[in-house]
């Protein structure tokens, strides 16, 4: 790159023979006379002898097209395809021709602009490499997204064949669950080597297999969820000493939500219409909020009978866990009815990590995935993982546009912020309840120790708001730093709670225990760091400038992302040199 090529006039005369690829040749200098002369030679005399070369043809010319072959006695450096200079005498020793040096030329190939044949912005073909592994062109559509939800799907099959299914051990349910596993299960394998086997997979039988295979595990798992509440009629007002007759075990809702992940086809074996799409995933949501508010009308007639049979204090406990349940289910349902963006994105988010701590269940032993029963309390968790199967769901979200630029993490601080400030005044009427309930010994802990989370959790509601308020109206930088240092304020107040709480009552990290706190307060800290202000392809943004766009989605006012045009299209399309 640094060196003249004007001033080295006896280097060594590989100006077109230096690489192996005939079909990419440096360009940084000119032969000279008798390069030129050494390596037309053959050619000249295939014209001299043979036929006119077709218009357009002698601009350029590759010694592959015209297939030359060695003289006698005449060397081709095969790692380089140099051909050396000709002796005189090897022309005449031919027969007085040139016939035995050079081949008849062939037809010629279509013009060429590139001495490569193509430019590097147009490939040969589409082909999906994965670490050089080329898959085939019937995966051409299999998108990241559709092989994340199949992982999941195998994981929770499988960890609800391990985790509680129900409380009772009922032989029958249990037998139920696991022949629906099983077969979804081997349907999930099987859909795959039909994909992977034949040349020509068959699209509808790989779409009905999976419609057939996954329906036992939904049906079982709303069969389990109608039998605990058949069952559990009959003995609402009871005290139950022995348990519920039926009891919904973690390992129901998991069953559910890898139904209905799995059930609908995934990109590479057809779409559905996006309005039939969107009518079909609004018409489940709205049947899941039906079901669940079926569910905590029989769980508050539940409690009101037991006033009288069990105790004031055990209904009281149950009425605080059905309205922090209930207020949650009402978030996640809200978002995707109304289909507002950042409480769609940030809500699915929540319940997602709800789905991993509960693929841990059996190690961790969390409060939230307990087993439940209409007979007992409000029945919430299958509703919830429900709702979040069909959020996640491919028809759903081809339906729901999705945008993850800076000042999206923006909204997401703000929605987790608010998202904090509304579970920790559920969180403060639980602990006011459970300080009422430990006075009848209904409540683990004593009240003074409620009392002193009830205050802790009013904190966490004042740093969540003061961090809100700092995003939407103080300056950049300022409200940039007030919101990690809000996010951190959570997460030290919060570790220090879970841990008192877990010496105290035993009782693990969770909304009145400060577990939320510690998640929201690392997730705003992260959202305010990391993705927002300091990753960005084109070098630091501009804080003030992110901020200002930020708050004009709230006003109305014209987004300054918004007088961008979208170029998506145009850098997506595959072109040509020239281009046409």
């Amino acid at each position: 790159m640094d060196r003249d090529p004007r001033g080295d006039e006896h280097q060594d005369a590989d100006w077109i023979f230096a690489t192996d690829d005939p079909h990419s040749l440096p360009t940084d200098r000119l032969p000279d006379r008798a390069e030129f002369d050494r390596y037309a030679a053959p050619l000249l005399a295939a014209r001299d002898r043979g036929p006119a070369m077709p218009r357009g043809q002698n601009d350029t010319v590759d010694l592959e097209d015209v297939g030359a072959v060695q003289a006698p006695g005449v060397d081709l450096d095969a790692s380089t395809g140099a051909i050396p200079a000709l002796d005189e005498s090897a022309l005449e020793d031919g027969d007085g021709d040139a016939e035995s040096l050079v081949a008849p030329l062939p037809r010629p190939r279509t013009v060429s602009y590139a001495r490569s044949g193509t430019t590097p912005n147009a490939e040969d073909e589409d082909e999906v490499r994965l670490d050089g592994f080329v898959l085939p062109e019937r995966f051409k559509e299999l998108g990241i997204f559709d092989a994340l939800r199949d992982v999941l799907v195998l994981f929770c099959l499988a960890t609800a064949l391990t985790t509680t299914f129900t409380v009772a051990h009922s032989p029958l349910l249990d037998l139920l669950g696991q022949i629906a596993i099983g077969i979804g299960l081997g349907v999930l394998v099987g859909v795959h080597l039909l994909r992977w086997i034949p040349a020509a997979p068959p699209l509808g039988a790989i779409r009905v297999a999976r419609i057939v295979g996954m329906a036992p595990a939904v049906l079982v798992a709303v069969g389990v969820l109608l039998a605990d509440l058949v069952l559990s009629l009959p003995v609402l007002f009871a005290s139950l000493p022995d348990g519920p007759p039926v009891g919904i075990g973690i390992g129901v809702s998991l069953l559910l939500l890898g139904g209905i992940l799995g059930i609908e086809p995934r990109a590479h074996e057809g779409y559905l219409p996006q309005a039939r799409a969107r009518r079909t995933a609004r018409t489940l949501l709205v049947a899941v909020a039906g079901a669940a508010a079926l569910s905590l009308l029989v769980s508050l007639v539940m409690m009101v009978g037991r006033v009288v049979t069990t105790g004031w204090a055990y209904s009281l406990m149950a009425f605080a866990g059905a309205v922090v349940s209930a207020l949650l289910l009402a978030i996640v349902l809200a978002s995707g009815l109304r289909r507002e963006r950042s409480w769609y994105v940030f809500s699915s988010a929540v319940v997602a990590g709800l789905v991993i701590a509960a693929l841990a269940d059996n190690t961790l032993g969390l409060q939230f995935a307990a087993s439940l029963s209409h007979a007992t309390g409000f029945v919430y968790l299958p509703f919830l993982f429900a709702a979040f199967g069909l959020m996640i769901s491919r028809s759903f979200v081809r339906s729901m546009p999705l945008s993850f630029r800076r000042t999206d993490w923006l909204v997401y601080s703000v929605r987790a912020f608010e998202f904090s400030a509304v579970m920790h005044a559920a969180a403060v009427f639980w602990h006011l309840c459970a300080a009422l309930a430990a006075t009848a010994s209904q409540a683990p802990g004593g009240p003074l120790l409620h009392l002193v989370d009830a205050v802790l959790c009013a904190c966490f509601i004042a740093v969540s708001l003061f961090g809100r308020t700092a995003l939407l109206s103080r300056p950049a930088v300022s409200a940039r730093a007030t919101g990690v240092v809000a996010g951190l304020v959570l997460v030290v107040v919060g570790f220090l709670d879970v841990i008192v709480n877990s010496l105290a009552m035993g009782a693990g990290a969770g909304l009145a225990t400060g577990g939320v706190a510690l998640v929201i307060g690392l997730a705003v800290a992260l959202m305010l760091t990391v993705p927002a202000p300091v990753r960005d392809e084109f070098g630091a943004p501009d804080i003030s400038r992110m901020f200002a766009d930020f708050r004009a989605r709230d006003t109305g006012s014209l987004s300054l992302l918004d007088r961008v045009p979208d170029v998506t299209e145009e850098t997506a399309r595959r072109k040509t040199f020239p281009g046409r």
